[in-house]
């Protein structure tokens, strides 16, 4: 188990609206096995006011992580009348926040007791191997019209919960320019690229869809030595995809955001000046009152920062 040390490298949530909180903790929490860290229900109009809406449009908050980590976690918060979801209609070549991923043991016994249940997959368990790595992998439609990724690295487990689930090692994020997205994220949050692929060619244009003379570029940000909460960067080359990233504004439903505890906030607002980070002084919220910041990227994720 890695220790219980604060990672500035690694984001601390990421942010999953949701139309049914039962339901969704009866997933995340009863399913998947993770620690209820904080729990809020009712306004939070600190965090309502830095999202945008009104004050009582936040009405129920669940901050979760896999038990025996402190990153990598999921923060799900449902509004008072939510929005569309925001992979609706989606092609998978849209600027827009994917998937979650999460870290299983004995992926085809998870796989099955979640089909029995009635959870439905895009696919059965497949198998890739990238540098000697073998993965394997289900996509999983989620709540809300989230994507979520069943991992399980062979000879290499992961962190998991009693119940086999480890959420989340990472997020992916369809961008339209991958390398202008890493400097940003390198310059305000000194994330270190874990891991780069480009892929091109028939068999990849044919595997995923692509035009001819099209590739797939993938980057992972985050630390190398911390395998929980990291970044993955997809951008398709050749293809002029759909931004929806206008979609994640609150209170819209599915992924919107992602939030990183800050050690030296100062030392962050220094960076993010030049960026256009925004901040929002001493704010109490779910997280306690505390200073807070945010920041859009080049893609249009949104980066919320908060004092730790």
């Amino acid at each position: 188990m890695p220790p219980l040390q604060p990672n500035s490298r690694a984001f601390a949530y990421v942010v999953i609206s949701v139309a049914d909180m039962e339901q969704a903790l009866g997933l995340w929490v009863q399913r998947f096995g993770l620690q209820v860290v904080a729990r809020r229900e009712g306004s939070d109009p600190g965090l309502a006011k830095i999202w945008g809406v009104a004050a009582n449009d936040i009405v129920d908050q669940a901050l979760l992580v896999t038990p025996g980590m402190l990153q990598g976690g999921v923060h799900l918060v449902r509004f008072r009348i939510p929005g569309p979801a925001v992979r609706d209609g989606a092609a998978s070549t849209d600027s827009v926040p994917k998937s979650v991923d999460i870290a299983v043991r004995g992926i085809d016994q998870r796989y099955a007791e979640l089909k029995a249940a009635g959870f439905e997959f895009r696919s059965p368990v497949g198998r890739l191997e990238t540098d000697g790595v073998v993965v394997n992998e289900v996509h999983m439609k989620g709540p809300d019209a989230t994507n979520l990724v069943l991992l399980e690295q062979v000879g290499k487990p992961e962190h998991t919960s009693e119940q086999g689930f480890g959420v989340a090692p990472q997020i992916v994020l369809t961008t339209p320019d991958n390398k202008r997205e890493k400097a940003f994220l390198q310059a305000l949050l000194d994330l270190q690229e874990t891991s780069y692929h480009r892929f091109a060619g028939a068999a990849i244009e044919k595997t995923v869809g692509l035009p001819k003379g099209a590739a797939l570029d993938i980057r992972i940000l985050g630390d190398p030595a911390y395998d929980f909460g990291r970044l993955e960067l997809v951008q398709y080359e050749g293809v002029t995809p759909k931004d929806l990233y206008p979609r994640t504004r609150p209170p819209a439903r599915g992924m919107l955001s992602i939030t990183y505890f800050v050690a030296d906030f100062d030392a962050l607002r220094r960076r993010g000046a030049a960026l256009g980070l925004v901040d929002h002084g001493r704010v109490a919220t779910v997280f306690g009152s505390t200073r807070m910041a945010s920041i859009t990227s080049p893609t249009g994720l949104r980066i919320d920062l908060v004092e730790r």
